[in-house]
């Protein structure tokens, strides 16, 4: 009780102190600015960009530098708290604290191989999937417009123009409207498609069919080629269904199999203590000796 009464007195002086440092309202704004800044710093010099990527590819609007802050924070928190608690029941820190500080770290590290890491890539998957879909929906509008009998809307208003409909290619299309006024279709076109990982499925046909059409003078010519590339947009939307299906198809899969091992399981358990309850009975006699 006394060492309790000991952190109390000692946080209510520490408390009593900050309060009347900052005892006016200016004082408090500079004090919480100060504090905003230097967490901000902190956030900055632990910055990992090869996480940044991770997280944004994975549709999570996080800082790594906080994350990283957050991860250590919590550790520290914990083993803060079992010291504090030790000190007051006068015992010393165990190895199960240290082991669950350690056990927080491991758990909230981006490593493919841990608990987060693991979730990161599968959001990463996730979203790679949905931005798939939106390209392709892209496409089908693109072609849409340029096969419209009372003309079509040009390529960078047209982008801007769809930019609003789509929630994970929104920036990349209105970047494209910008840069194809700025610096020309091609180059914007060929900037767009680099912006996709050099192994993506679909992304070179999907250049082919863009370079190609708005490189066309004769409006009649252009509509002509895109019907006839409507085949490779339809196997390429096909191709991006199955793919968005058999990935839940795996998901289902496991769900569905889960209650059948629970069962298998239970069924093993209940027959060991039936056999275990018959030994039992025959008091180790006979066959069971």
């Amino acid at each position: 009780m006394e060492r309790l009464l000991l952190l109390i007195a000692v946080s209510g002086i520490v408390y009593l102190a900050l309060l009347v440092f900052v005892s006016s309202s200016s004082r408090q704004e500079r004090y919480l600015l100060s504090l905003g800044v230097k967490w901000k710093e902190l956030g900055e010099k632990v910055h990992n960009e090869r996480l940044q990527l991770i997280l944004n590819q994975s549709g999570l609007a996080l800082s790594a530098g906080k994350l990283i802050v957050f991860r250590y924070s919590a550790a520290l928190i914990y083993l803060g708290i079992q010291i504090i608690s030790g000190f007051i029941r006068q015992l010393p820190l165990s190895l199960s604290d240290l082991l669950v500080a350690i056990l927080i770290l491991l758990v909230s590290s981006p490593n493919r191989f841990l608990p987060f890491g693991w979730l990161l890539a599968w959001l990463q998957r996730r979203t790679l999937i949905q931005k798939d879909g939106e390209l392709i929906s892209f496409i089908r509008l693109y072609e849409n417009n340029r096969l419209r009998k009372r003309g079509y809307v040009q390529f960078g208003a047209f982008c801007a123009g769809v930019a609003g409909h789509f929630q994970h290619i929104r920036q990349d299309l209105y970047e494209l409207s910008e840069r194809a006024v700025d610096e020309g279709t091609e180059k914007a076109i060929e900037w767009f498609c680099g912006e996709f990982p050099a192994g993506h499925p679909f992304i070179n046909d999907l250049r082919s069919i863009l370079l190609a059409t708005e490189g066309m003078d004769d409006d009649t010519e252009a509509a002509n080629y895109l019907r006839e590339q409507g085949q490779i947009i339809t196997k390429i939307s096909s191709d991006q269904y199955l793919k968005k299906w058999s990935s839940i198809g795996d998901l289902s899969t496991i769900i569905n199999v889960i209650p059948s091992i629970a069962t298998f399981l239970m069924i093993v358990s209940l027959a060991m203590q039936y056999i275990l309850l018959i030994k039992g009975n025959f008091d180790g006699v006979g066959l069971f000796q």
